[in-house]
């Protein structure tokens, strides 16, 4: 569910997650595009933050046709990783071609970035190379991605149990039972669901 009223779906509880849900509505036959164009991307990957703001203004000013091929690498990207999203909570093999995809994205990804000094009182830190290259958000998101499948939290993943929603989720409940993206969406929909089918039985 959005409760940000900035037209993105924040259920995830992961910037990966996050990044998968971007396109909503999922299965029906109309699905929501929320990455139609670059800068949905850069504002995806700034409020999400996995890019500086600093960085934010010169890439929302670039024009031409780079940005248009990389929103459209971005949504290839996150239709690889639903794919091995839904294939983990089916129960099926993950494609070799999906994790081809990640794989060369995350290592693009981390070509672009170089260790530093840290000025906060570490002793280094990730910079990209050239923050004003179109690709920025592109790689921040794969970045993301490589954290969610190779961290622990993985075993986390759900999919939000409702016939009509698919919305994945980190599960950080204790008891490790949430069924739903959120209960004041799905959840109340579904037990008014439950309810109406008993009540007609």
């Amino acid at each position: 569910m959005n409760n940000r009223g900035d037209g993105f779906e924040w259920s995830g509880g992961h910037p990966a997650l996050d990044f998968v849900n971007t396109l909503d509505e999922r299965p029906s036959n109309e699905p929501i595009e929320n990455l139609a164009t670059y800068h949905d991307l850069v504002r995806f990957a700034e409020l999400a933050g996995l890019i500086e703001p600093p960085i934010v203004k010169p890439l929302l000013r670039l024009l031409g046709p780079a940005p248009s091929r990389i929103v459209k690498g971005a949504r290839r990207l996150r239709e690889h990783l639903h794919d091995i999203l839904g294939a983990k909570v089916s129960g099926r093999p993950t494609r070799q071609p999906d994790l081809d995809a990640l794989s060369a994205a995350i290592k693009a990804a981390h070509a672009a970035r170089a260790l530093v000094s840290s000025r906060s009182g570490g002793l280094v830190r990730y910079r990209w190379c050239s923050p004003r290259t179109p690709e920025i958000p592109l790689h921040a998101c794969a970045l993301a991605i490589e954290s969610l499948l190779v961290d622990e939290e993985r075993t986390r993943i759900r999919k939000c149990a409702a016939a009509d929603c698919d919305v994945y989720y980190l599960d950080t409940s204790k008891s490790q039972r949430r069924q739903w993206c959120s209960m004041i969406g799905c959840g109340n929909r579904e037990k008014q669901r439950r309810r109406r089918a008993v009540a007609r039985n």
